[in-house]
């Protein structure tokens, strides 16, 4: 496991302990320090506020966006005879929120996430997996999308994704409702009902929509697993009501 060092007053010394520390990880020599410190600055830490530094939270939009475009790339080639619904789904489950938190553990950023979030509130969070998205986006930044791409696939899915073992596992439920909505062309979305504040995380309630009437709804602290949940649900009420 690669230390990255976790202070905010960084020394010439200590910036040199994590620009190497950070090329070991990724596998090139990083140029913009600044923008991997950024991705691993939780909004809930108070470090931010009083030295007005940026949260990960919009290098983790970016990110996230990268992401899926090389997967998307990735399967488009891997399997050049699949339809979309196929691909759409696989995509899916490969940048799940639990799958992308397990990425984050592998390569030791949940040790190095700045936050002031408890050990309990970051497992119940995204806050892991969003340090991921954010860490991507700070590699598009400093080195491109070329240099992205290659790191994704060659040192994350290549090592530490079994692309086969999520084709034959079927759990993500967003997939599932978005493919069933397509057939069907009927037009379906989720909403956020809620946004309340626990403590120093908020948690989210989000409902499905299918033609603006209201179906299930499943709140938690990560809007993805509300969302998958939501969709599970309202997979569960609609199969109810088509059973004759």
């Amino acid at each position: 496991m690669i230390k990255i060092l976790s202070s905010f007053q960084f020394t010439d010394k200590e910036n040199k302990a994590f620009k190497q520390g950070l090329k070991q990880l990724l596998g090139f020599s990083p140029k913009n320090l600044s923008l991997y410190h950024q991705a691993f600055r939780h909004s809930s830490s108070k470090n931010i506020r009083q030295n007005h530094l940026k949260s990960n939270e919009r290098l983790e939009f970016l990110g996230d966006a990268v992401l899926g475009v090389v997967i998307a790339d990735y399967l488009f080639k891997l399997y050049p005879y699949e339809d979309e619904g196929f691909l759409t789904q696989l995509r899916s489950r490969i940048v799940n929120g639990q799958v992308i938190t397990s990425l984050a553990q592998k390569f030791g950023l949940d040790t190095y996430l700045q936050s002031d979030l408890s050990k309990k509130e970051k497992v119940k969070s995204s806050a892991y997996g969003d340090a991921f998205e954010a860490l991507v986006g700070a590699i598009y930044l400093d080195k491109g999308f070329e240099t992205t791409r290659k790191f994704l696939i060659e040192r994350v899915i290549s090592i530490h994704v079994d692309v086969k073992k999520l084709q034959a596992v079927d759990t993500d439920y967003k997939s599932q409702l978005q493919i069933m909505m397509q057939r069907q062309r009927r037009k379906f979305e989720y909403r956020l009902v809620s946004e309340v504040h626990n403590g120093k995380e908020k948690i989210y309630k989000i409902q499905v929509f299918i033609e603006n009437k209201p179906f299930a709804e499943f709140q938690h602290y990560s809007k993805r697993v509300a969302e998958q949940k939501a969709a599970q649900l309202t997979l569960e009420m609609l199969e109810q009501t088509e059973k004759p």
